[in-house]
Order: structure tokens, then C-alpha cells, then sequence
């Protein structure tokens, strides 16, 4: 039991009255999941598994996102191929008794849980945000599994490795998650309206958003991801590099940062076969413009696995 766990029992219990509130208020404003539950050696995990065909494509979604972030690039896709989207543990409506969440942490458990789907390759792999690392490591580890790669504005190791810039520019957004974490069973960030993940996708997601974003398995998760960043950044940088005729799309937002950019730059090295896109949106460009996501997905399913075009 670390320090940190010590301090959060500690605040839930100093702070009972609010605590047995905040628990009154996950369990009233419970909502169904909208997929399947899986149970894994470590957890219990939330995923949306749709469509068929010969090919797999699996949505991993940013930091603190989940499979929600994916409404409308799933139902789409999953009208040609099978598509796979889920809440890593924590997030959504998935638990976990992992105390690691890394890059590793997450490929591990994704790929349990397709050996318990039986679902087979040859799959796609589509990563936003830090879920492009996730997916990147993917590929390295099952080369002969995988047959595409997109990154969707995806985070590049060097925003995480640890050095005095990085903990300088992360400094802010460390101590709001390991505040979250610590004062979650309290309910204090529900106090705020300071909740995890997407703020709006729709009226029809509202009620899941809230409800989902307001957990302290979400806080928990979020912390403890956010921790892990610089461990994950050394394993992408251990892991083997992509095979060379790996066709990967590297999907670039507008951003501001020069040192983004130059790293969105170096992922499309990554391969002989990479290519980039720029586009006009914010950092989500799945919810902003899906039918970018889209249409390259369905250009990566008819180069790779020739199916016909979607109509």
C-alpha cells in the first residue's frame, strides 16, 4: 500500500459524509454499458465488438477517452469489417486490479481479450492520442499479425520521456490528475464538474458521459496512465522497429506546438510505407471530422485485404 493510497482512504474517510454522497451518486446515476463485459486475468473489461469480414480493426482511444470516442467512425466501419472498441481498465465501465498502467500494461490485457473473443487477424490498427503508442507497440510485437497502422494525431514517445522539459510542461496537468485520484471517492472533482474524459458527444451520450466521467476508477486510471507515460515512452523506444513495408497513415491536426509537429514529423519515418495527412481540426479529429477517420480506414481495408469498396 503506497503513500498515495494511504492518503486517499485517508481523505475518504476524514471526509465520510461527502464520500457516502458521491457514492450515492454513482450508484443512482448508473448507466448499462452499451457492449460486453470480458473478464480477464486482471479485469473486467468493457468492449463494443461489431460488424464482420476478413479483417479486424481495433479503435484504441486517447488518455482518459474510451470506446464512446469511437461512435461515429464504428458503425461506419463495422458495415464492411469486424471493429473492435473498448474502455481500457478503469475507464468507461471496465475495472481492473492493475496498479501499472503502461503502454505494455494495456497491449498485454487487449491482447487477452482478443484470444477470449477469438478474434482473428489480420487486423488494422487505429490509435488517437496516446493510443497511437499503444497501437505502435502493437505492431512492433505482432509484426505478422498486423496489416495497417493509423495514427490519429497520435502522442510520439518524446512528449514522455523523463527529463527536466517534459515534468516542466506536464507539471500542471500531473498534480490536477493525482489531485483527482486523491480526492475522487469524496466526490470533490464532481463538486467541480472536473470530470474524466469527453465533455459532449451528442445528447444521446450525455447521460453515459457523465456518469462514466465522474467514477474514481476513472481518476484512478487517468493518474495512474498519466504516472506510467514515461515507462511507456522506453518501451516504445525497446521495442522493435515496424516492419518496413507496413502501410501506416500518420493523421496530423493543427497544433500550435512546434515540438508536436516535429514529432508528428518523425512518425512519418516509421516506415517505407508511411504517409501523412494534414488536417484542418482540433486533437480529436475522430469527433470533430469522422469521415477523415473513416475514409482512411476503408482506403487501409481495400489496400491491404482487398475488399470492394464501400457503396
Amino acid at each position: 500500500m503506497n503513500l498515495d493510497h494511504i492518503t486517499r482512504v485517508g481523505l475518504a474517510a476524514a471526509g465520510f459524509p461527502l464520500t457516502a454522497w458521491n457514492f450515492f451518486m454513482n450508484k443512482t446515476r448508473t448507466v448499462p454499458a452499451p457492449g460486453k463485459m470480458v473478464k480477464t486475468k486482471n479485469s473486467t473489461i468493457h468492449v463494443v465488438d461489431s460488424g464482420s469480414g476478413p479483417a479486424t480493426i481495433i479503435l484504441e482511444a486517447g488518455l482518459s477517452s474510451v470506446s464512446i470516442d469511437w461512435c461515429f467512425v464504428q458503425p461506419e466501419i463495422a458495415k464492411l469489417a469486424r471493429v473492435i472498441s473498448y474502455d481500457r481498465g478503469g475507464y468507461g465501465w471496465s475495472r481492473t486490479k492493475r496498479q501499472t498502467r503502461t503502454a505494455g500494461d494495456s497491449l498485454e490485457e487487449l491482447k487477452e481479450l482478443l484470444d477470449l473473443l477469438e478474434v482473428k487477424p489480420p487486423y488494422i490498427l487505429v490509435g488517437h492520442s496516446y493510443g497511437g503508442m499503444i497501437m505502435r507497440l502493437f505492431a512492433s510485437s505482432f509484426p505478422n499479425e498486423t496489416k495497417g497502422l493509423i495514427l490519429v494525431d497520435a502522442a510520439h514517445e518524446n512528449q514522455y520521456i523523463e527529463n527536466a522539459s517534459n515534468r516542466n510542461r506536464t507539471k500542471k496537468f500531473n498534480l490536477l490528475a493525482k489531485f483527482g485520484y486523491l480526492t475522487s471517492w469524496m466526490g470533490i472533482p464532481r463538486l467541480m464538474k472536473h470530470r474524466v474524459g469527453r465533455k459532449y458527444l451528442g445528447p444521446e451520450h450525455e447521460k453515459a458521459l457523465k456518469y462514466i466521467g465522474y467514477t474514481p476508477e476513472a481518476y484512478q486510471s487517468l493518474y495512474f496512465e498519466f504516472r506510467d507515460t514515461g515507462k511507456s515512452a522506453q518501451q516504445i523506444l525497446k521495442s522493435e522497429p515496424l516492419p518496413a513495408d507496413l502501410p501506416v497513415t500518420v493523421i496530423s491536426a493543427c497544433n500550435p506546438s512546434k515540438e508536436w509537429n516535429e514529432n508528428q514529423q518523425r512518425m512519418v519515418k516509421l516506415t517505407q510505407h508511411t504517409k501523412q495527412i494534414k488536417v484542418d481540426t482540433g486533437h480529436s479529429v475522430h469527433v470533430e471530422k469522422p469521415s477523415i477517420v473513416i475514409e482512411e480506414i476503408v482506403e487501409m481495408i481495400n489496400r491491404t485485404v482487398q475488399l470492394k469498396k464501400v457503396e
